[in-house]
């Protein structure tokens, strides 16, 4: 889903909210003035404030009335009690208090629809990321090797800096490659769980499932070919264990170079990892993928050589 797309769910959902809590309020107020001696209080105290209001104006003493309608209140709130009902039920009763469940305050979005959007991007973004540390809170526990500790702290500090200033960089992808078990895609959890704290829509797909969309992409009529649409248009795409993919004839290389170059030309962000040398992908998936991936000019490239911390005991 585009940013578009998240605001306009996020939107539709505030307004049936809103439109929830009037609604119940409303109900509550009808079933109050259904009562004769709630209905006679109300149009009393509707008198009252009239009669305050013109002694307030006129520069006159209203304590007296003031404590009639405090009585007034009073017997309201026992009315009420009486019907199962508070003084509070007759008002919607908003979640946020700063834009009434509109999704604006102060013409901007509310910090309420953000978090909405939010949840739905990390809902949406193809993988768990309830548990996954930020990079911030990286555990670096996972390396027993000091010199692999240092480069994941290294690494660290450069994707960091990466995700703070994406808008800014001219580099918007990240390469890792190298050995299993090293922990390349932890770390793009990781960032993943960054971009969506940022408000940045977000994808994780493993290089089997993108493979799967190529193909039913591939097969699919003229009419309904938008399979790859969402992982064209997301801010952030992460590509997980390229390489591992069987390769389809007419559809794997294919659709991966149209992928990759429509990110390229909207100047997306597309994180990749692989198990494969630099050497290795570039015999796979020949000159013209390679030189996407690997371009020095929109590409930060990081090569992982440790061992497979998987197989520690």
């Amino acid at each position: 889903m585009t940013k578009k797309e998240i605001y306009k769910q996020v939107f539709q959902m505030l307004e049936q909210k809103r439109n929830n809590k009037i609604f119940v309020a409303e109900r509550n107020k009808s079933i109050a003035l259904s009562n004769s001696e709630y209905f006679n209080l109300d149009f009393k105290e509707k008198i009252l404030n009239m009669e305050i209001g013109k002694l307030k104006f006129e520069g006159e003493d209203y304590s007296q009335k003031e404590d009639e309608l405090q009585r007034i209140k009073e017997e309201q709130q026992e009315v009420l009690k009486s019907l199962n009902l508070l003084g509070k039920d007759l008002e919607p009763q908003f979640e946020c208090q700063k834009c009434k469940d509109t999704g604006i305050f102060e013409n901007s979005i509310c910090s309420c629809a953000a978090q909405m959007a939010n949840n739905i991007v990390m809902q949406g973004c193809g993988v768990d990321l309830s548990k996954v540390p930020t990079l911030k809170d990286y555990d670096y526990k996972f390396f027993d090797d000091e010199k692999e500790q240092s480069f994941a702290k290294k690494c660290v500090k450069i994707l960091t800096d990466y995700v703070n200033n994406l808008n800014s960089l001219e580099m918007k992808n990240v390469v890792m490659c190298g050995a299993s078990g090293t922990g390349k895609t932890y770390l793009t959890r990781c960032i993943a769980k960054e971009f969506v704290q940022k408000g940045y829509t977000t994808l994780f797909i493993s290089a089997f499932d993108l493979n799967n969309m190529f193909l039913e992409e591939h097969l699919s009529s003229n009419d309904q070919k938008d399979h790859l649409k969402d992982l064209i248009e997301t801010d952030c795409l992460i590509i997980d264990d390229l390489g591992t993919e069987p390769m389809r004839k007419n559809v794997t290389k294919e659709y991966l170079l149209l992928l990759l170059n429509e990110r390229l030309t909207k100047n997306k962000a597309t994180i990749i990892t692989s198990n494969l040398s630099p050497e290795q992908i570039l015999n796979k998936y020949e000159e013209r993928i390679f030189s996407r991936i690997f371009n020095k000019r929109s590409s930060l490239i990081l090569e992982f050589n440790g061992k497979n911390n998987r197989l520690k005991k």
